[in-house]
């Protein structure tokens, strides 16, 4: 795991790249910026851990590039459950939730991430109040298409989905 600069890597994708990911839509440019360099952008190479299973979570991550994989802790046992790719955040639920990592994130690809503290995300709501509600829906909006997805999978699973 290590630490990149944020304005090498903005320089370097561009804010076009960022505004096309999907936690970033229709943020202005200056909510962007913000939120990378208050950040801290991670970088990590393939099987590198990110976050462990009940680690104290204190805040969330937006894959930048790359693909990380939720291994969900479930009766002494990690599952891979789905995997993270760019524009997606994770651990948004537990942070929102206030309860632990429920489970283990893992590099599937080299991979860059930003991490947004829980202070982060307060002072961009003081300090961005339009784009925060934006930057709320987008969150919440990944959160609905995780939900369905999940759903599709246990209705499959056990048999509920009438075709």
């Amino acid at each position: 795991m290590k630490m990149l600069q944020a304005q090498q890597l903005i320089g370097e994708f561009g804010l076009p790249y960022f505004r096309g990911l999907a936690s970033f839509g229709a943020l202005s440019d200056e909510a962007i910026t913000d939120l990378i360099t208050q950040g801290k952008v991670i970088s990590l190479k393939q099987g590198e851990v990110l976050q462990t299973y009940e680690d104290e979570v204190q805040g969330f991550h937006i894959v930048l590039l790359g693909n990380i994989a939720f291994y969900k802790h479930c009766e002494e046992r990690d599952v891979l459950t789905r995997h993270f790719l760019a524009g997606e955040q994770i651990g948004f639920d537990t942070m929102i939730g206030l309860i632990p990592n429920s489970g283990t994130e893992v590099a599937f690809t080299d991979t860059i991430v930003l991490r947004i503290s829980n202070d982060q995300f307060f002072t961009l709501h003081q300090d961005y109040s339009d784009d925060f509600g934006l930057f709320m829906i987008n969150l919440a909006r990944e959160l609905s298409r995780e939900i369905a997805m999940l759903e599709d999978v246990i209705g499959k699973s056990t048999g509920w989905l009438i075709e």
